[in-house]
This record gives C-alpha cells, sequence and structure tokens, in this order.
C-alpha cells in the first residue's frame, strides 16, 4: 500500500534535497529516499548510519561481496526493489555473471571458501533463523570466517530482512534497469549515510 505521508510529510531542507535529487537526476527520487528522510531523526539517521557501517565500514568482506550478501537476502525475502537496486551495485564491482550465478546457485557459483560458508549462515538466518546454532557459525569458523565476519554477516542479514519488509510493506516503485544503475553509482559514489 502507497503511504500518501511519504509524498509529502518532510522537513523544508528535506524538500529542497529530494527536489534537487529529481532535477540532477531527471526522475523522481526512489521511495527509499523518502521513507529515510520522512521522520528522518526517528529511523533514517540511525538506520542509515548502521547499514554504511555494516556495507561501508571495515570488514574482512569488500564492499562488492557485502552487496552480494544483501542481493542474496533480498532475493531470498522475494524483495524485488533491494534485490535490483544491490544486484546492480554487485554488477558494477564484481560483474553481473557473479550476481546470476549466486542467485541461481550460491553452492555451484565461483565464490571462495570463507563466502559460501557466509551464504549458508545467510540463507538459514533468513529462511529459518530459528534452526541457527553454534554448528553453522562454527562450520563458518572452520571456512575461514572470523568472528567479526560472522557478525558482519548477521548484520547484513538483518538490515535486509528489514528493509525488504518495510519495502514490500509500502509498495517501492521498481525502477528500471538504468534508474537501478543510476542508483548504484550514486551509492558506491557516497555510501549509505543521509545525515
Amino acid at each position: 500500500m502507497r503511504l500518501p505521508s511519504l509524498s509529502r510529510s518532510w522537513r523544508f531542507s528535506d524538500r529542497v534535497k529530494l527536489k534537487m535529487i529529481r532535477i540532477a537526476s531527471g526522475r523522481p527520487p526512489a521511495d527509499i529516499l523518502k521513507i529515510l528522510h520522512y521522520r528522518r531523526e526517528f529511523f533514517g539517521e540511525p538506520f542509515t548510519a548502521w547499514v554504511h557501517q555494516v556495507l561501508r565500514g571495515p570488514s574482512e568482506w569488500s564492499i562488492g561481496e557485502r552487496e552480494l550478501m544483501a542481493t542474496f537476502v533480498s532475493n531470498l525475502n522475494e524483495c524485488r526493489f533491494c534485490a535490483g537496486s544491490h544486484g546492480a551495485i554487485v554488477d558494477a564491482t564484481l560483474g553481473p555473471e557473479l550476481t546470476a550465478a549466486v542467485l541461481a546457485d550460491w553452492r555451484t557459483a565461483p565464490l571462495r571458501a570463507p563466502l559460501r560458508a557466509a551464504f549458508a549462515l545467510l540463507e538459514t538466518l533468513t529462511l529459518q533463523p530459528g534452526e541457527v546454532g553454534p554448528e553453522l557459525v562454527e562450520a563458518a569458523y572452520e571456512h575461514g570466517v572470523t568472528e567479526q565476519g560472522v557478525r558482519d554477516v548477521v548484520h547484513v542479514c538483518a538490515i535486509f530482512c528489514t528493509i525488504n519488509r518495510i519495502a514490500d510493506a509500502v509498495d517501492f516503485a521498481i525502477p528500471d534497469d538504468k534508474g537501478f544503475q543510476g542508483d548504484a553509482y550514486q551509492l558506491l559514489k557516497r555510501g549509505y549515510a543521509i545525515s
């Protein structure tokens, strides 16, 4: 359901910013920007600070690998907006062949051992969180994932299980490929923090 308040209830400075985005890009701002700027101090600022730290902060996972994790979780959750948005970033950083291979079957995709172990953990966390136990985490450690690497995987999963549901609940518009590519360029250039 599209929420009318997401089209009109922003602070003046946020309205100006969203209008500038529209002018610069030649298209309306993505719905994610609208939701992040709506009562931004309540949700947008803390959420994007978390996302920026997890997806762009120091990690044993590259930016492309973390974006691939985001795409994978979003695909499992059947969130077309987030899978497309983050998939476009993976396409730009790691190549569209890897994105397609992982989404088709991560078990046979050309992944290094620690990343394959991360996908095993992500799949269970996303689809069967009650089944996650020490043995799954130990298996990740055995394949070379560090404790911090496991934490990063858990954070990526938590972020995207949250935003996937928001995107679908408020019916985010799905951009075309050119729109996804333009947004990917901006996210690679600027990151995620809005404050």
